[in-house]
């Protein structure tokens, strides 16, 4: 019996869609730069194109994350956590008998809470990119599933 848990960033933003937002704004707001720039106002263009390409990276960086994902996969003795990004696949297993699911609070006030599985010295975060409250749910279903140190559920079919 195994339970599988699919986690993935939340991009509604596309390639498409991305491209179409970037020339509307930067057709736009060009407009309004080559006219400025026309009537002797010229550095207006160059504060343009630096607004333009910073534009561009934050796009570049929000369509970059829709890479990211994560499967978190509890069998009756063991957790594995694949996470995929482009620098690649990295996988960790823990022993379920061994493991402990804890939702660590921030130090600083605005930071996010960290949710980790923890085992032998090892730990490992899961769902970096989900909210705070998404996290909270998640270590909930996680900490039924794995259960405390030395305590392992047995796993249902049905979903939790």
């Amino acid at each position: 019996m195994e339970q599988r848990i699919e986690l993935a960033p939340n991009c509604s933003l596309t390639p498409a869609t991305a491209a179409l937002f970037f020339a509307s704004v930067c057709a736009f707001s060009g407009a309004l730069a080559l006219l400025f720039t026309w009537q002797g106002f010229w550095p207006v263009l160059v504060c343009w194109a630096l607004e333009m390409l910073g534009l561009a990276l934050a796009l570049q960086s929000g369509l970059r994350r829709r890479l990211y994902s994560q499967t978190v996969l509890v069998s009756d003795g063991r957790i594995s956590l694949e996470t995929r990004s482009p620098a690649g696949v990295a996988k960790q297993e823990f022993a379920r008998h061994w493991a402990k699911v804890r939702l660590r609070t921030p130090h600083a006030r605005r930071s996010p809470c960290r949710l980790m599985i923890e085992s032998h010295g090892q730990a490992f975060e899961v769902g970096s990119f989900l909210t705070d409250e998404e996290k909270s749910r998640l270590a909930s279903r996680l900490g039924k599933l794995v259960g405390g140190m030395n305590e392992s559920p047995a796993l249902e079919n049905d979903r939790i």
